[in-house]
């Protein structure tokens, strides 16, 4: 896929018709994948996740390098609150049971980080979900018109070229 298909495909969906929960759930998806290593195999699982569910992934995309800006003041917290439940005697045998697996290491449950931000994603999802529905709601009724008329998008609609082009390139 080409760029400028990308670009377009990014703007279909930060126009399109979508419901708040859509956008919560993108949202939320986003912000998890932002707190986790983007190396780890639970990283690209979430991305799996995002891509295969109904959800706006330009919110979820757009979230994850938000969040991912941030995650060095975030791991903070997340990195003792791994470094606890790595450390923790009651969980010591599921700890070694996973690693001893063929593919669990690959997930990174042994990085702190992976699970401290496992567990403060959970944690907050609920709160950044209704947060993210309540800004679906603002964004459907508020932004997404003045995206549409922006004279960037009326551009790009309105270009002879790029119109032949994505007629081609589709």
């Amino acid at each position: 896929m080409n760029p400028l298909a990308i670009i377009r495909q990014f703007f279909q969906g930060l126009t399109a018709e979508t419901t708040p929960g859509q956008i919560g759930a993108g949202i939320t998806l986003g912000f998890l994948i932002g707190l986790m290593p983007k190396a780890t195999l639970t990283a690209q699982l979430l991305i799996v996740l995002m891509m295969a569910t109904r959800v706006n992934i330009p919110m979820a995309i757009l979230t994850v390098f938000a969040v991912s800006l941030v995650n060095p003041l975030l791991d903070k917290i997340t990195d003792p609150m791994g470094y606890a439940l790595l450390t923790s005697e009651a969980l010591r045998p599921l700890w070694t049971k996973l690693y001893n697996m063929p593919i669990a290491p690959w997930t990174g449950f042994n990085n702190t980080v992976v699970p401290g931000g496992l567990v403060l994603g959970a944690l907050l999802s609920a709160p950044v979900y209704f947060a993210g529905r309540r800004f679906g709601v603002f964004y459907n009724e508020k932004f997404r018109d003045r995206v549409m008329n922006s004279k960037f998008v009326k551009g790009l609609k309105a270009s002879w070229l790029l119109d032949w082009y994505f007629k081609g390139a589709v």
